[in-house]
């Protein structure tokens, strides 16, 4: 996705390096890191600072635009993706949030003032969608309530199954009722600070691969006002920001772990195919051509659909709903299978830890191994199924009128 990447060359407000530059220079500091990040599932804190420093989690707010593209959040995505995929996984889901906040139709004081100060603050922002408990991510037991100590202030409790880097994040966005009569359809995001946030107890994030995302789970409490709550409901700015743009985001980041992959898969082929007997070498440049091959494709649907969004941008659609929750499937399934063949293409040596082998492919293989189970594929295809039953129009009729 270097083209993507080749339209960065600019600055956000004329000043400073171009865009290119400060993503390559983040990239750099997160591959550096990559591996210490893996083997002691930490927060890649050197990583995201680069990205701060950078001024990556939050554009300029320039009049008229001031908000990440599809494609440029994509091209960031997939170039971190590359060097860290955790660094990858918490850009994408950090956009998703602070994007639904600065794509707000309206927004309170407070609210405009948290996305006026990003472009200096540069905060990262935290999920608190999921609870434990709940049917589907659009239910929510948690509903907001008056704080009886007369101050106007609210509080919530939740019971949050899985959020990400929650405890590095400088912000959280935080679904629950407005108040406990409300459906629990009916969640409402309110935008918290971290120091508005009780966190406890607190499971720690023990897991196979994305072991720097921190994807912990517990009880927070929140303690905040309701202007911070947003002008749309949950269900409003998931459909119109949160899951298209998570959803490319996501998509990105397994594109890069593949492509991580595969240019070592490329390095070994080179240098062992003169001592490798003929059948397997045909067998091994088969491999390797359907892993360029099943990239090419992912980067094609990837490109298309960032493309289609911005088209969209700034209004709901249920086809695009639907479509960023097929290239999710198809992403998940497809970087899964081009690191299995980049995997076979250099043998043995990519079951090997990073110390015992530089042809290791073992932290791209547990990363990739994330995309297939971090949402539940058939909660997806469920909410795409009950979608499907909207009347539809083909595109294709759009050449006869």
């Amino acid at each position: 996705m270097t083209e993507d990447l080749e339209g960065m060359n600019h600055t956000d407000n004329g000043d400073g390096p171009p865009l290119r530059e400060r993503v390559a220079a983040a990239v750099e500091v997160a591959r550096a890191h990559a591996v210490d990040v893996d083997s002691a599932g930490r927060f890649p804190a050197e990583a995201v600072a680069a990205l701060k420093r950078h001024r990556l989690l939050a554009p300029e707010p320039v009049p008229g635009q001031g908000l990440w593209t599809a494609p440029q959040t994509v091209a960031v995505a997939h170039a971190l993706g590359q060097a860290c995929a955790s660094t990858a996984m918490i850009w994408a889901m950090h956009q998703g949030q602070i994007q639904a906040v600065a794509r707000q139709p309206k927004t309170s004081t407070p609210v405009q003032e948290f996305i006026d100060s990003a472009w200096e603050t540069q905060p990262l922002v935290a999920s608190l969608m999921s609870e434990t408990g709940a049917a589907s991510p659009r239910e929510s037991r948690a509903h907001c309530r008056e704080d009886p100590d007369g101050s106007g202030a609210i509080v919530i409790d939740k019971n949050v199954s899985v959020s990400s880097y929650l405890q590095q994040a400088d912000a959280g966005l935080l679904v629950a009722r407005r108040s406990a009569d409300d459906a629990v359809t009916e969640g409402a995001l309110v935008l918290v600070h971290r120091d508005e946030l009780v966190i406890s107890p607190w499971r720690d994030w023990q897991a196979l691969g994305m072991r720097g995302t921190g994807s912990g789970g517990g009880r927070v409490r929140a303690r905040t006002h309701r202007d911070r709550i947003l002008e749309e409901s949950f269900s409003e700015a998931s459909a119109r920001v949160i899951m298209p743009l998570s959803n490319l985001g996501w998509a990105a980041c397994w594109l890069g772990i593949a492509e991580s992959a595969f240019a070592t898969a490329q390095d070994a082929f080179r240098r062992q195919q003169s001592r490798t007997a003929p059948d397997v070498l045909t067998a091994r440049t088969m491999r390797l051509g359907r892993a360029s091959d099943t990239i090419d494709e992912l980067t094609e649907q990837i490109h298309s659909l960032a493309g289609q969004y911005e088209e969209l941008r700034g209004t709901a659609s249920d086809t695009m709903v639907r479509r960023s929750n097929a290239l999710r499937l198809t992403a998940a399934a497809r970087a899964n299978e081009s690191v299995l063949d980049s995997f076979q293409v250099i043998g043995v040596d990519a079951y090997r830890e990073p110390s015992a082998s530089k042809w290791s492919l073992s932290r791209q293989i547990r990363d990739v191994l994330s995309a297939r189970v971090m949402i539940s594929e058939d909660r997806i295809r469920l909410g795409s199924g009950q979608l499907a039953q909207l009347p539809r129009r083909s595109s294709l009729q759009d050449a006869i009128g």
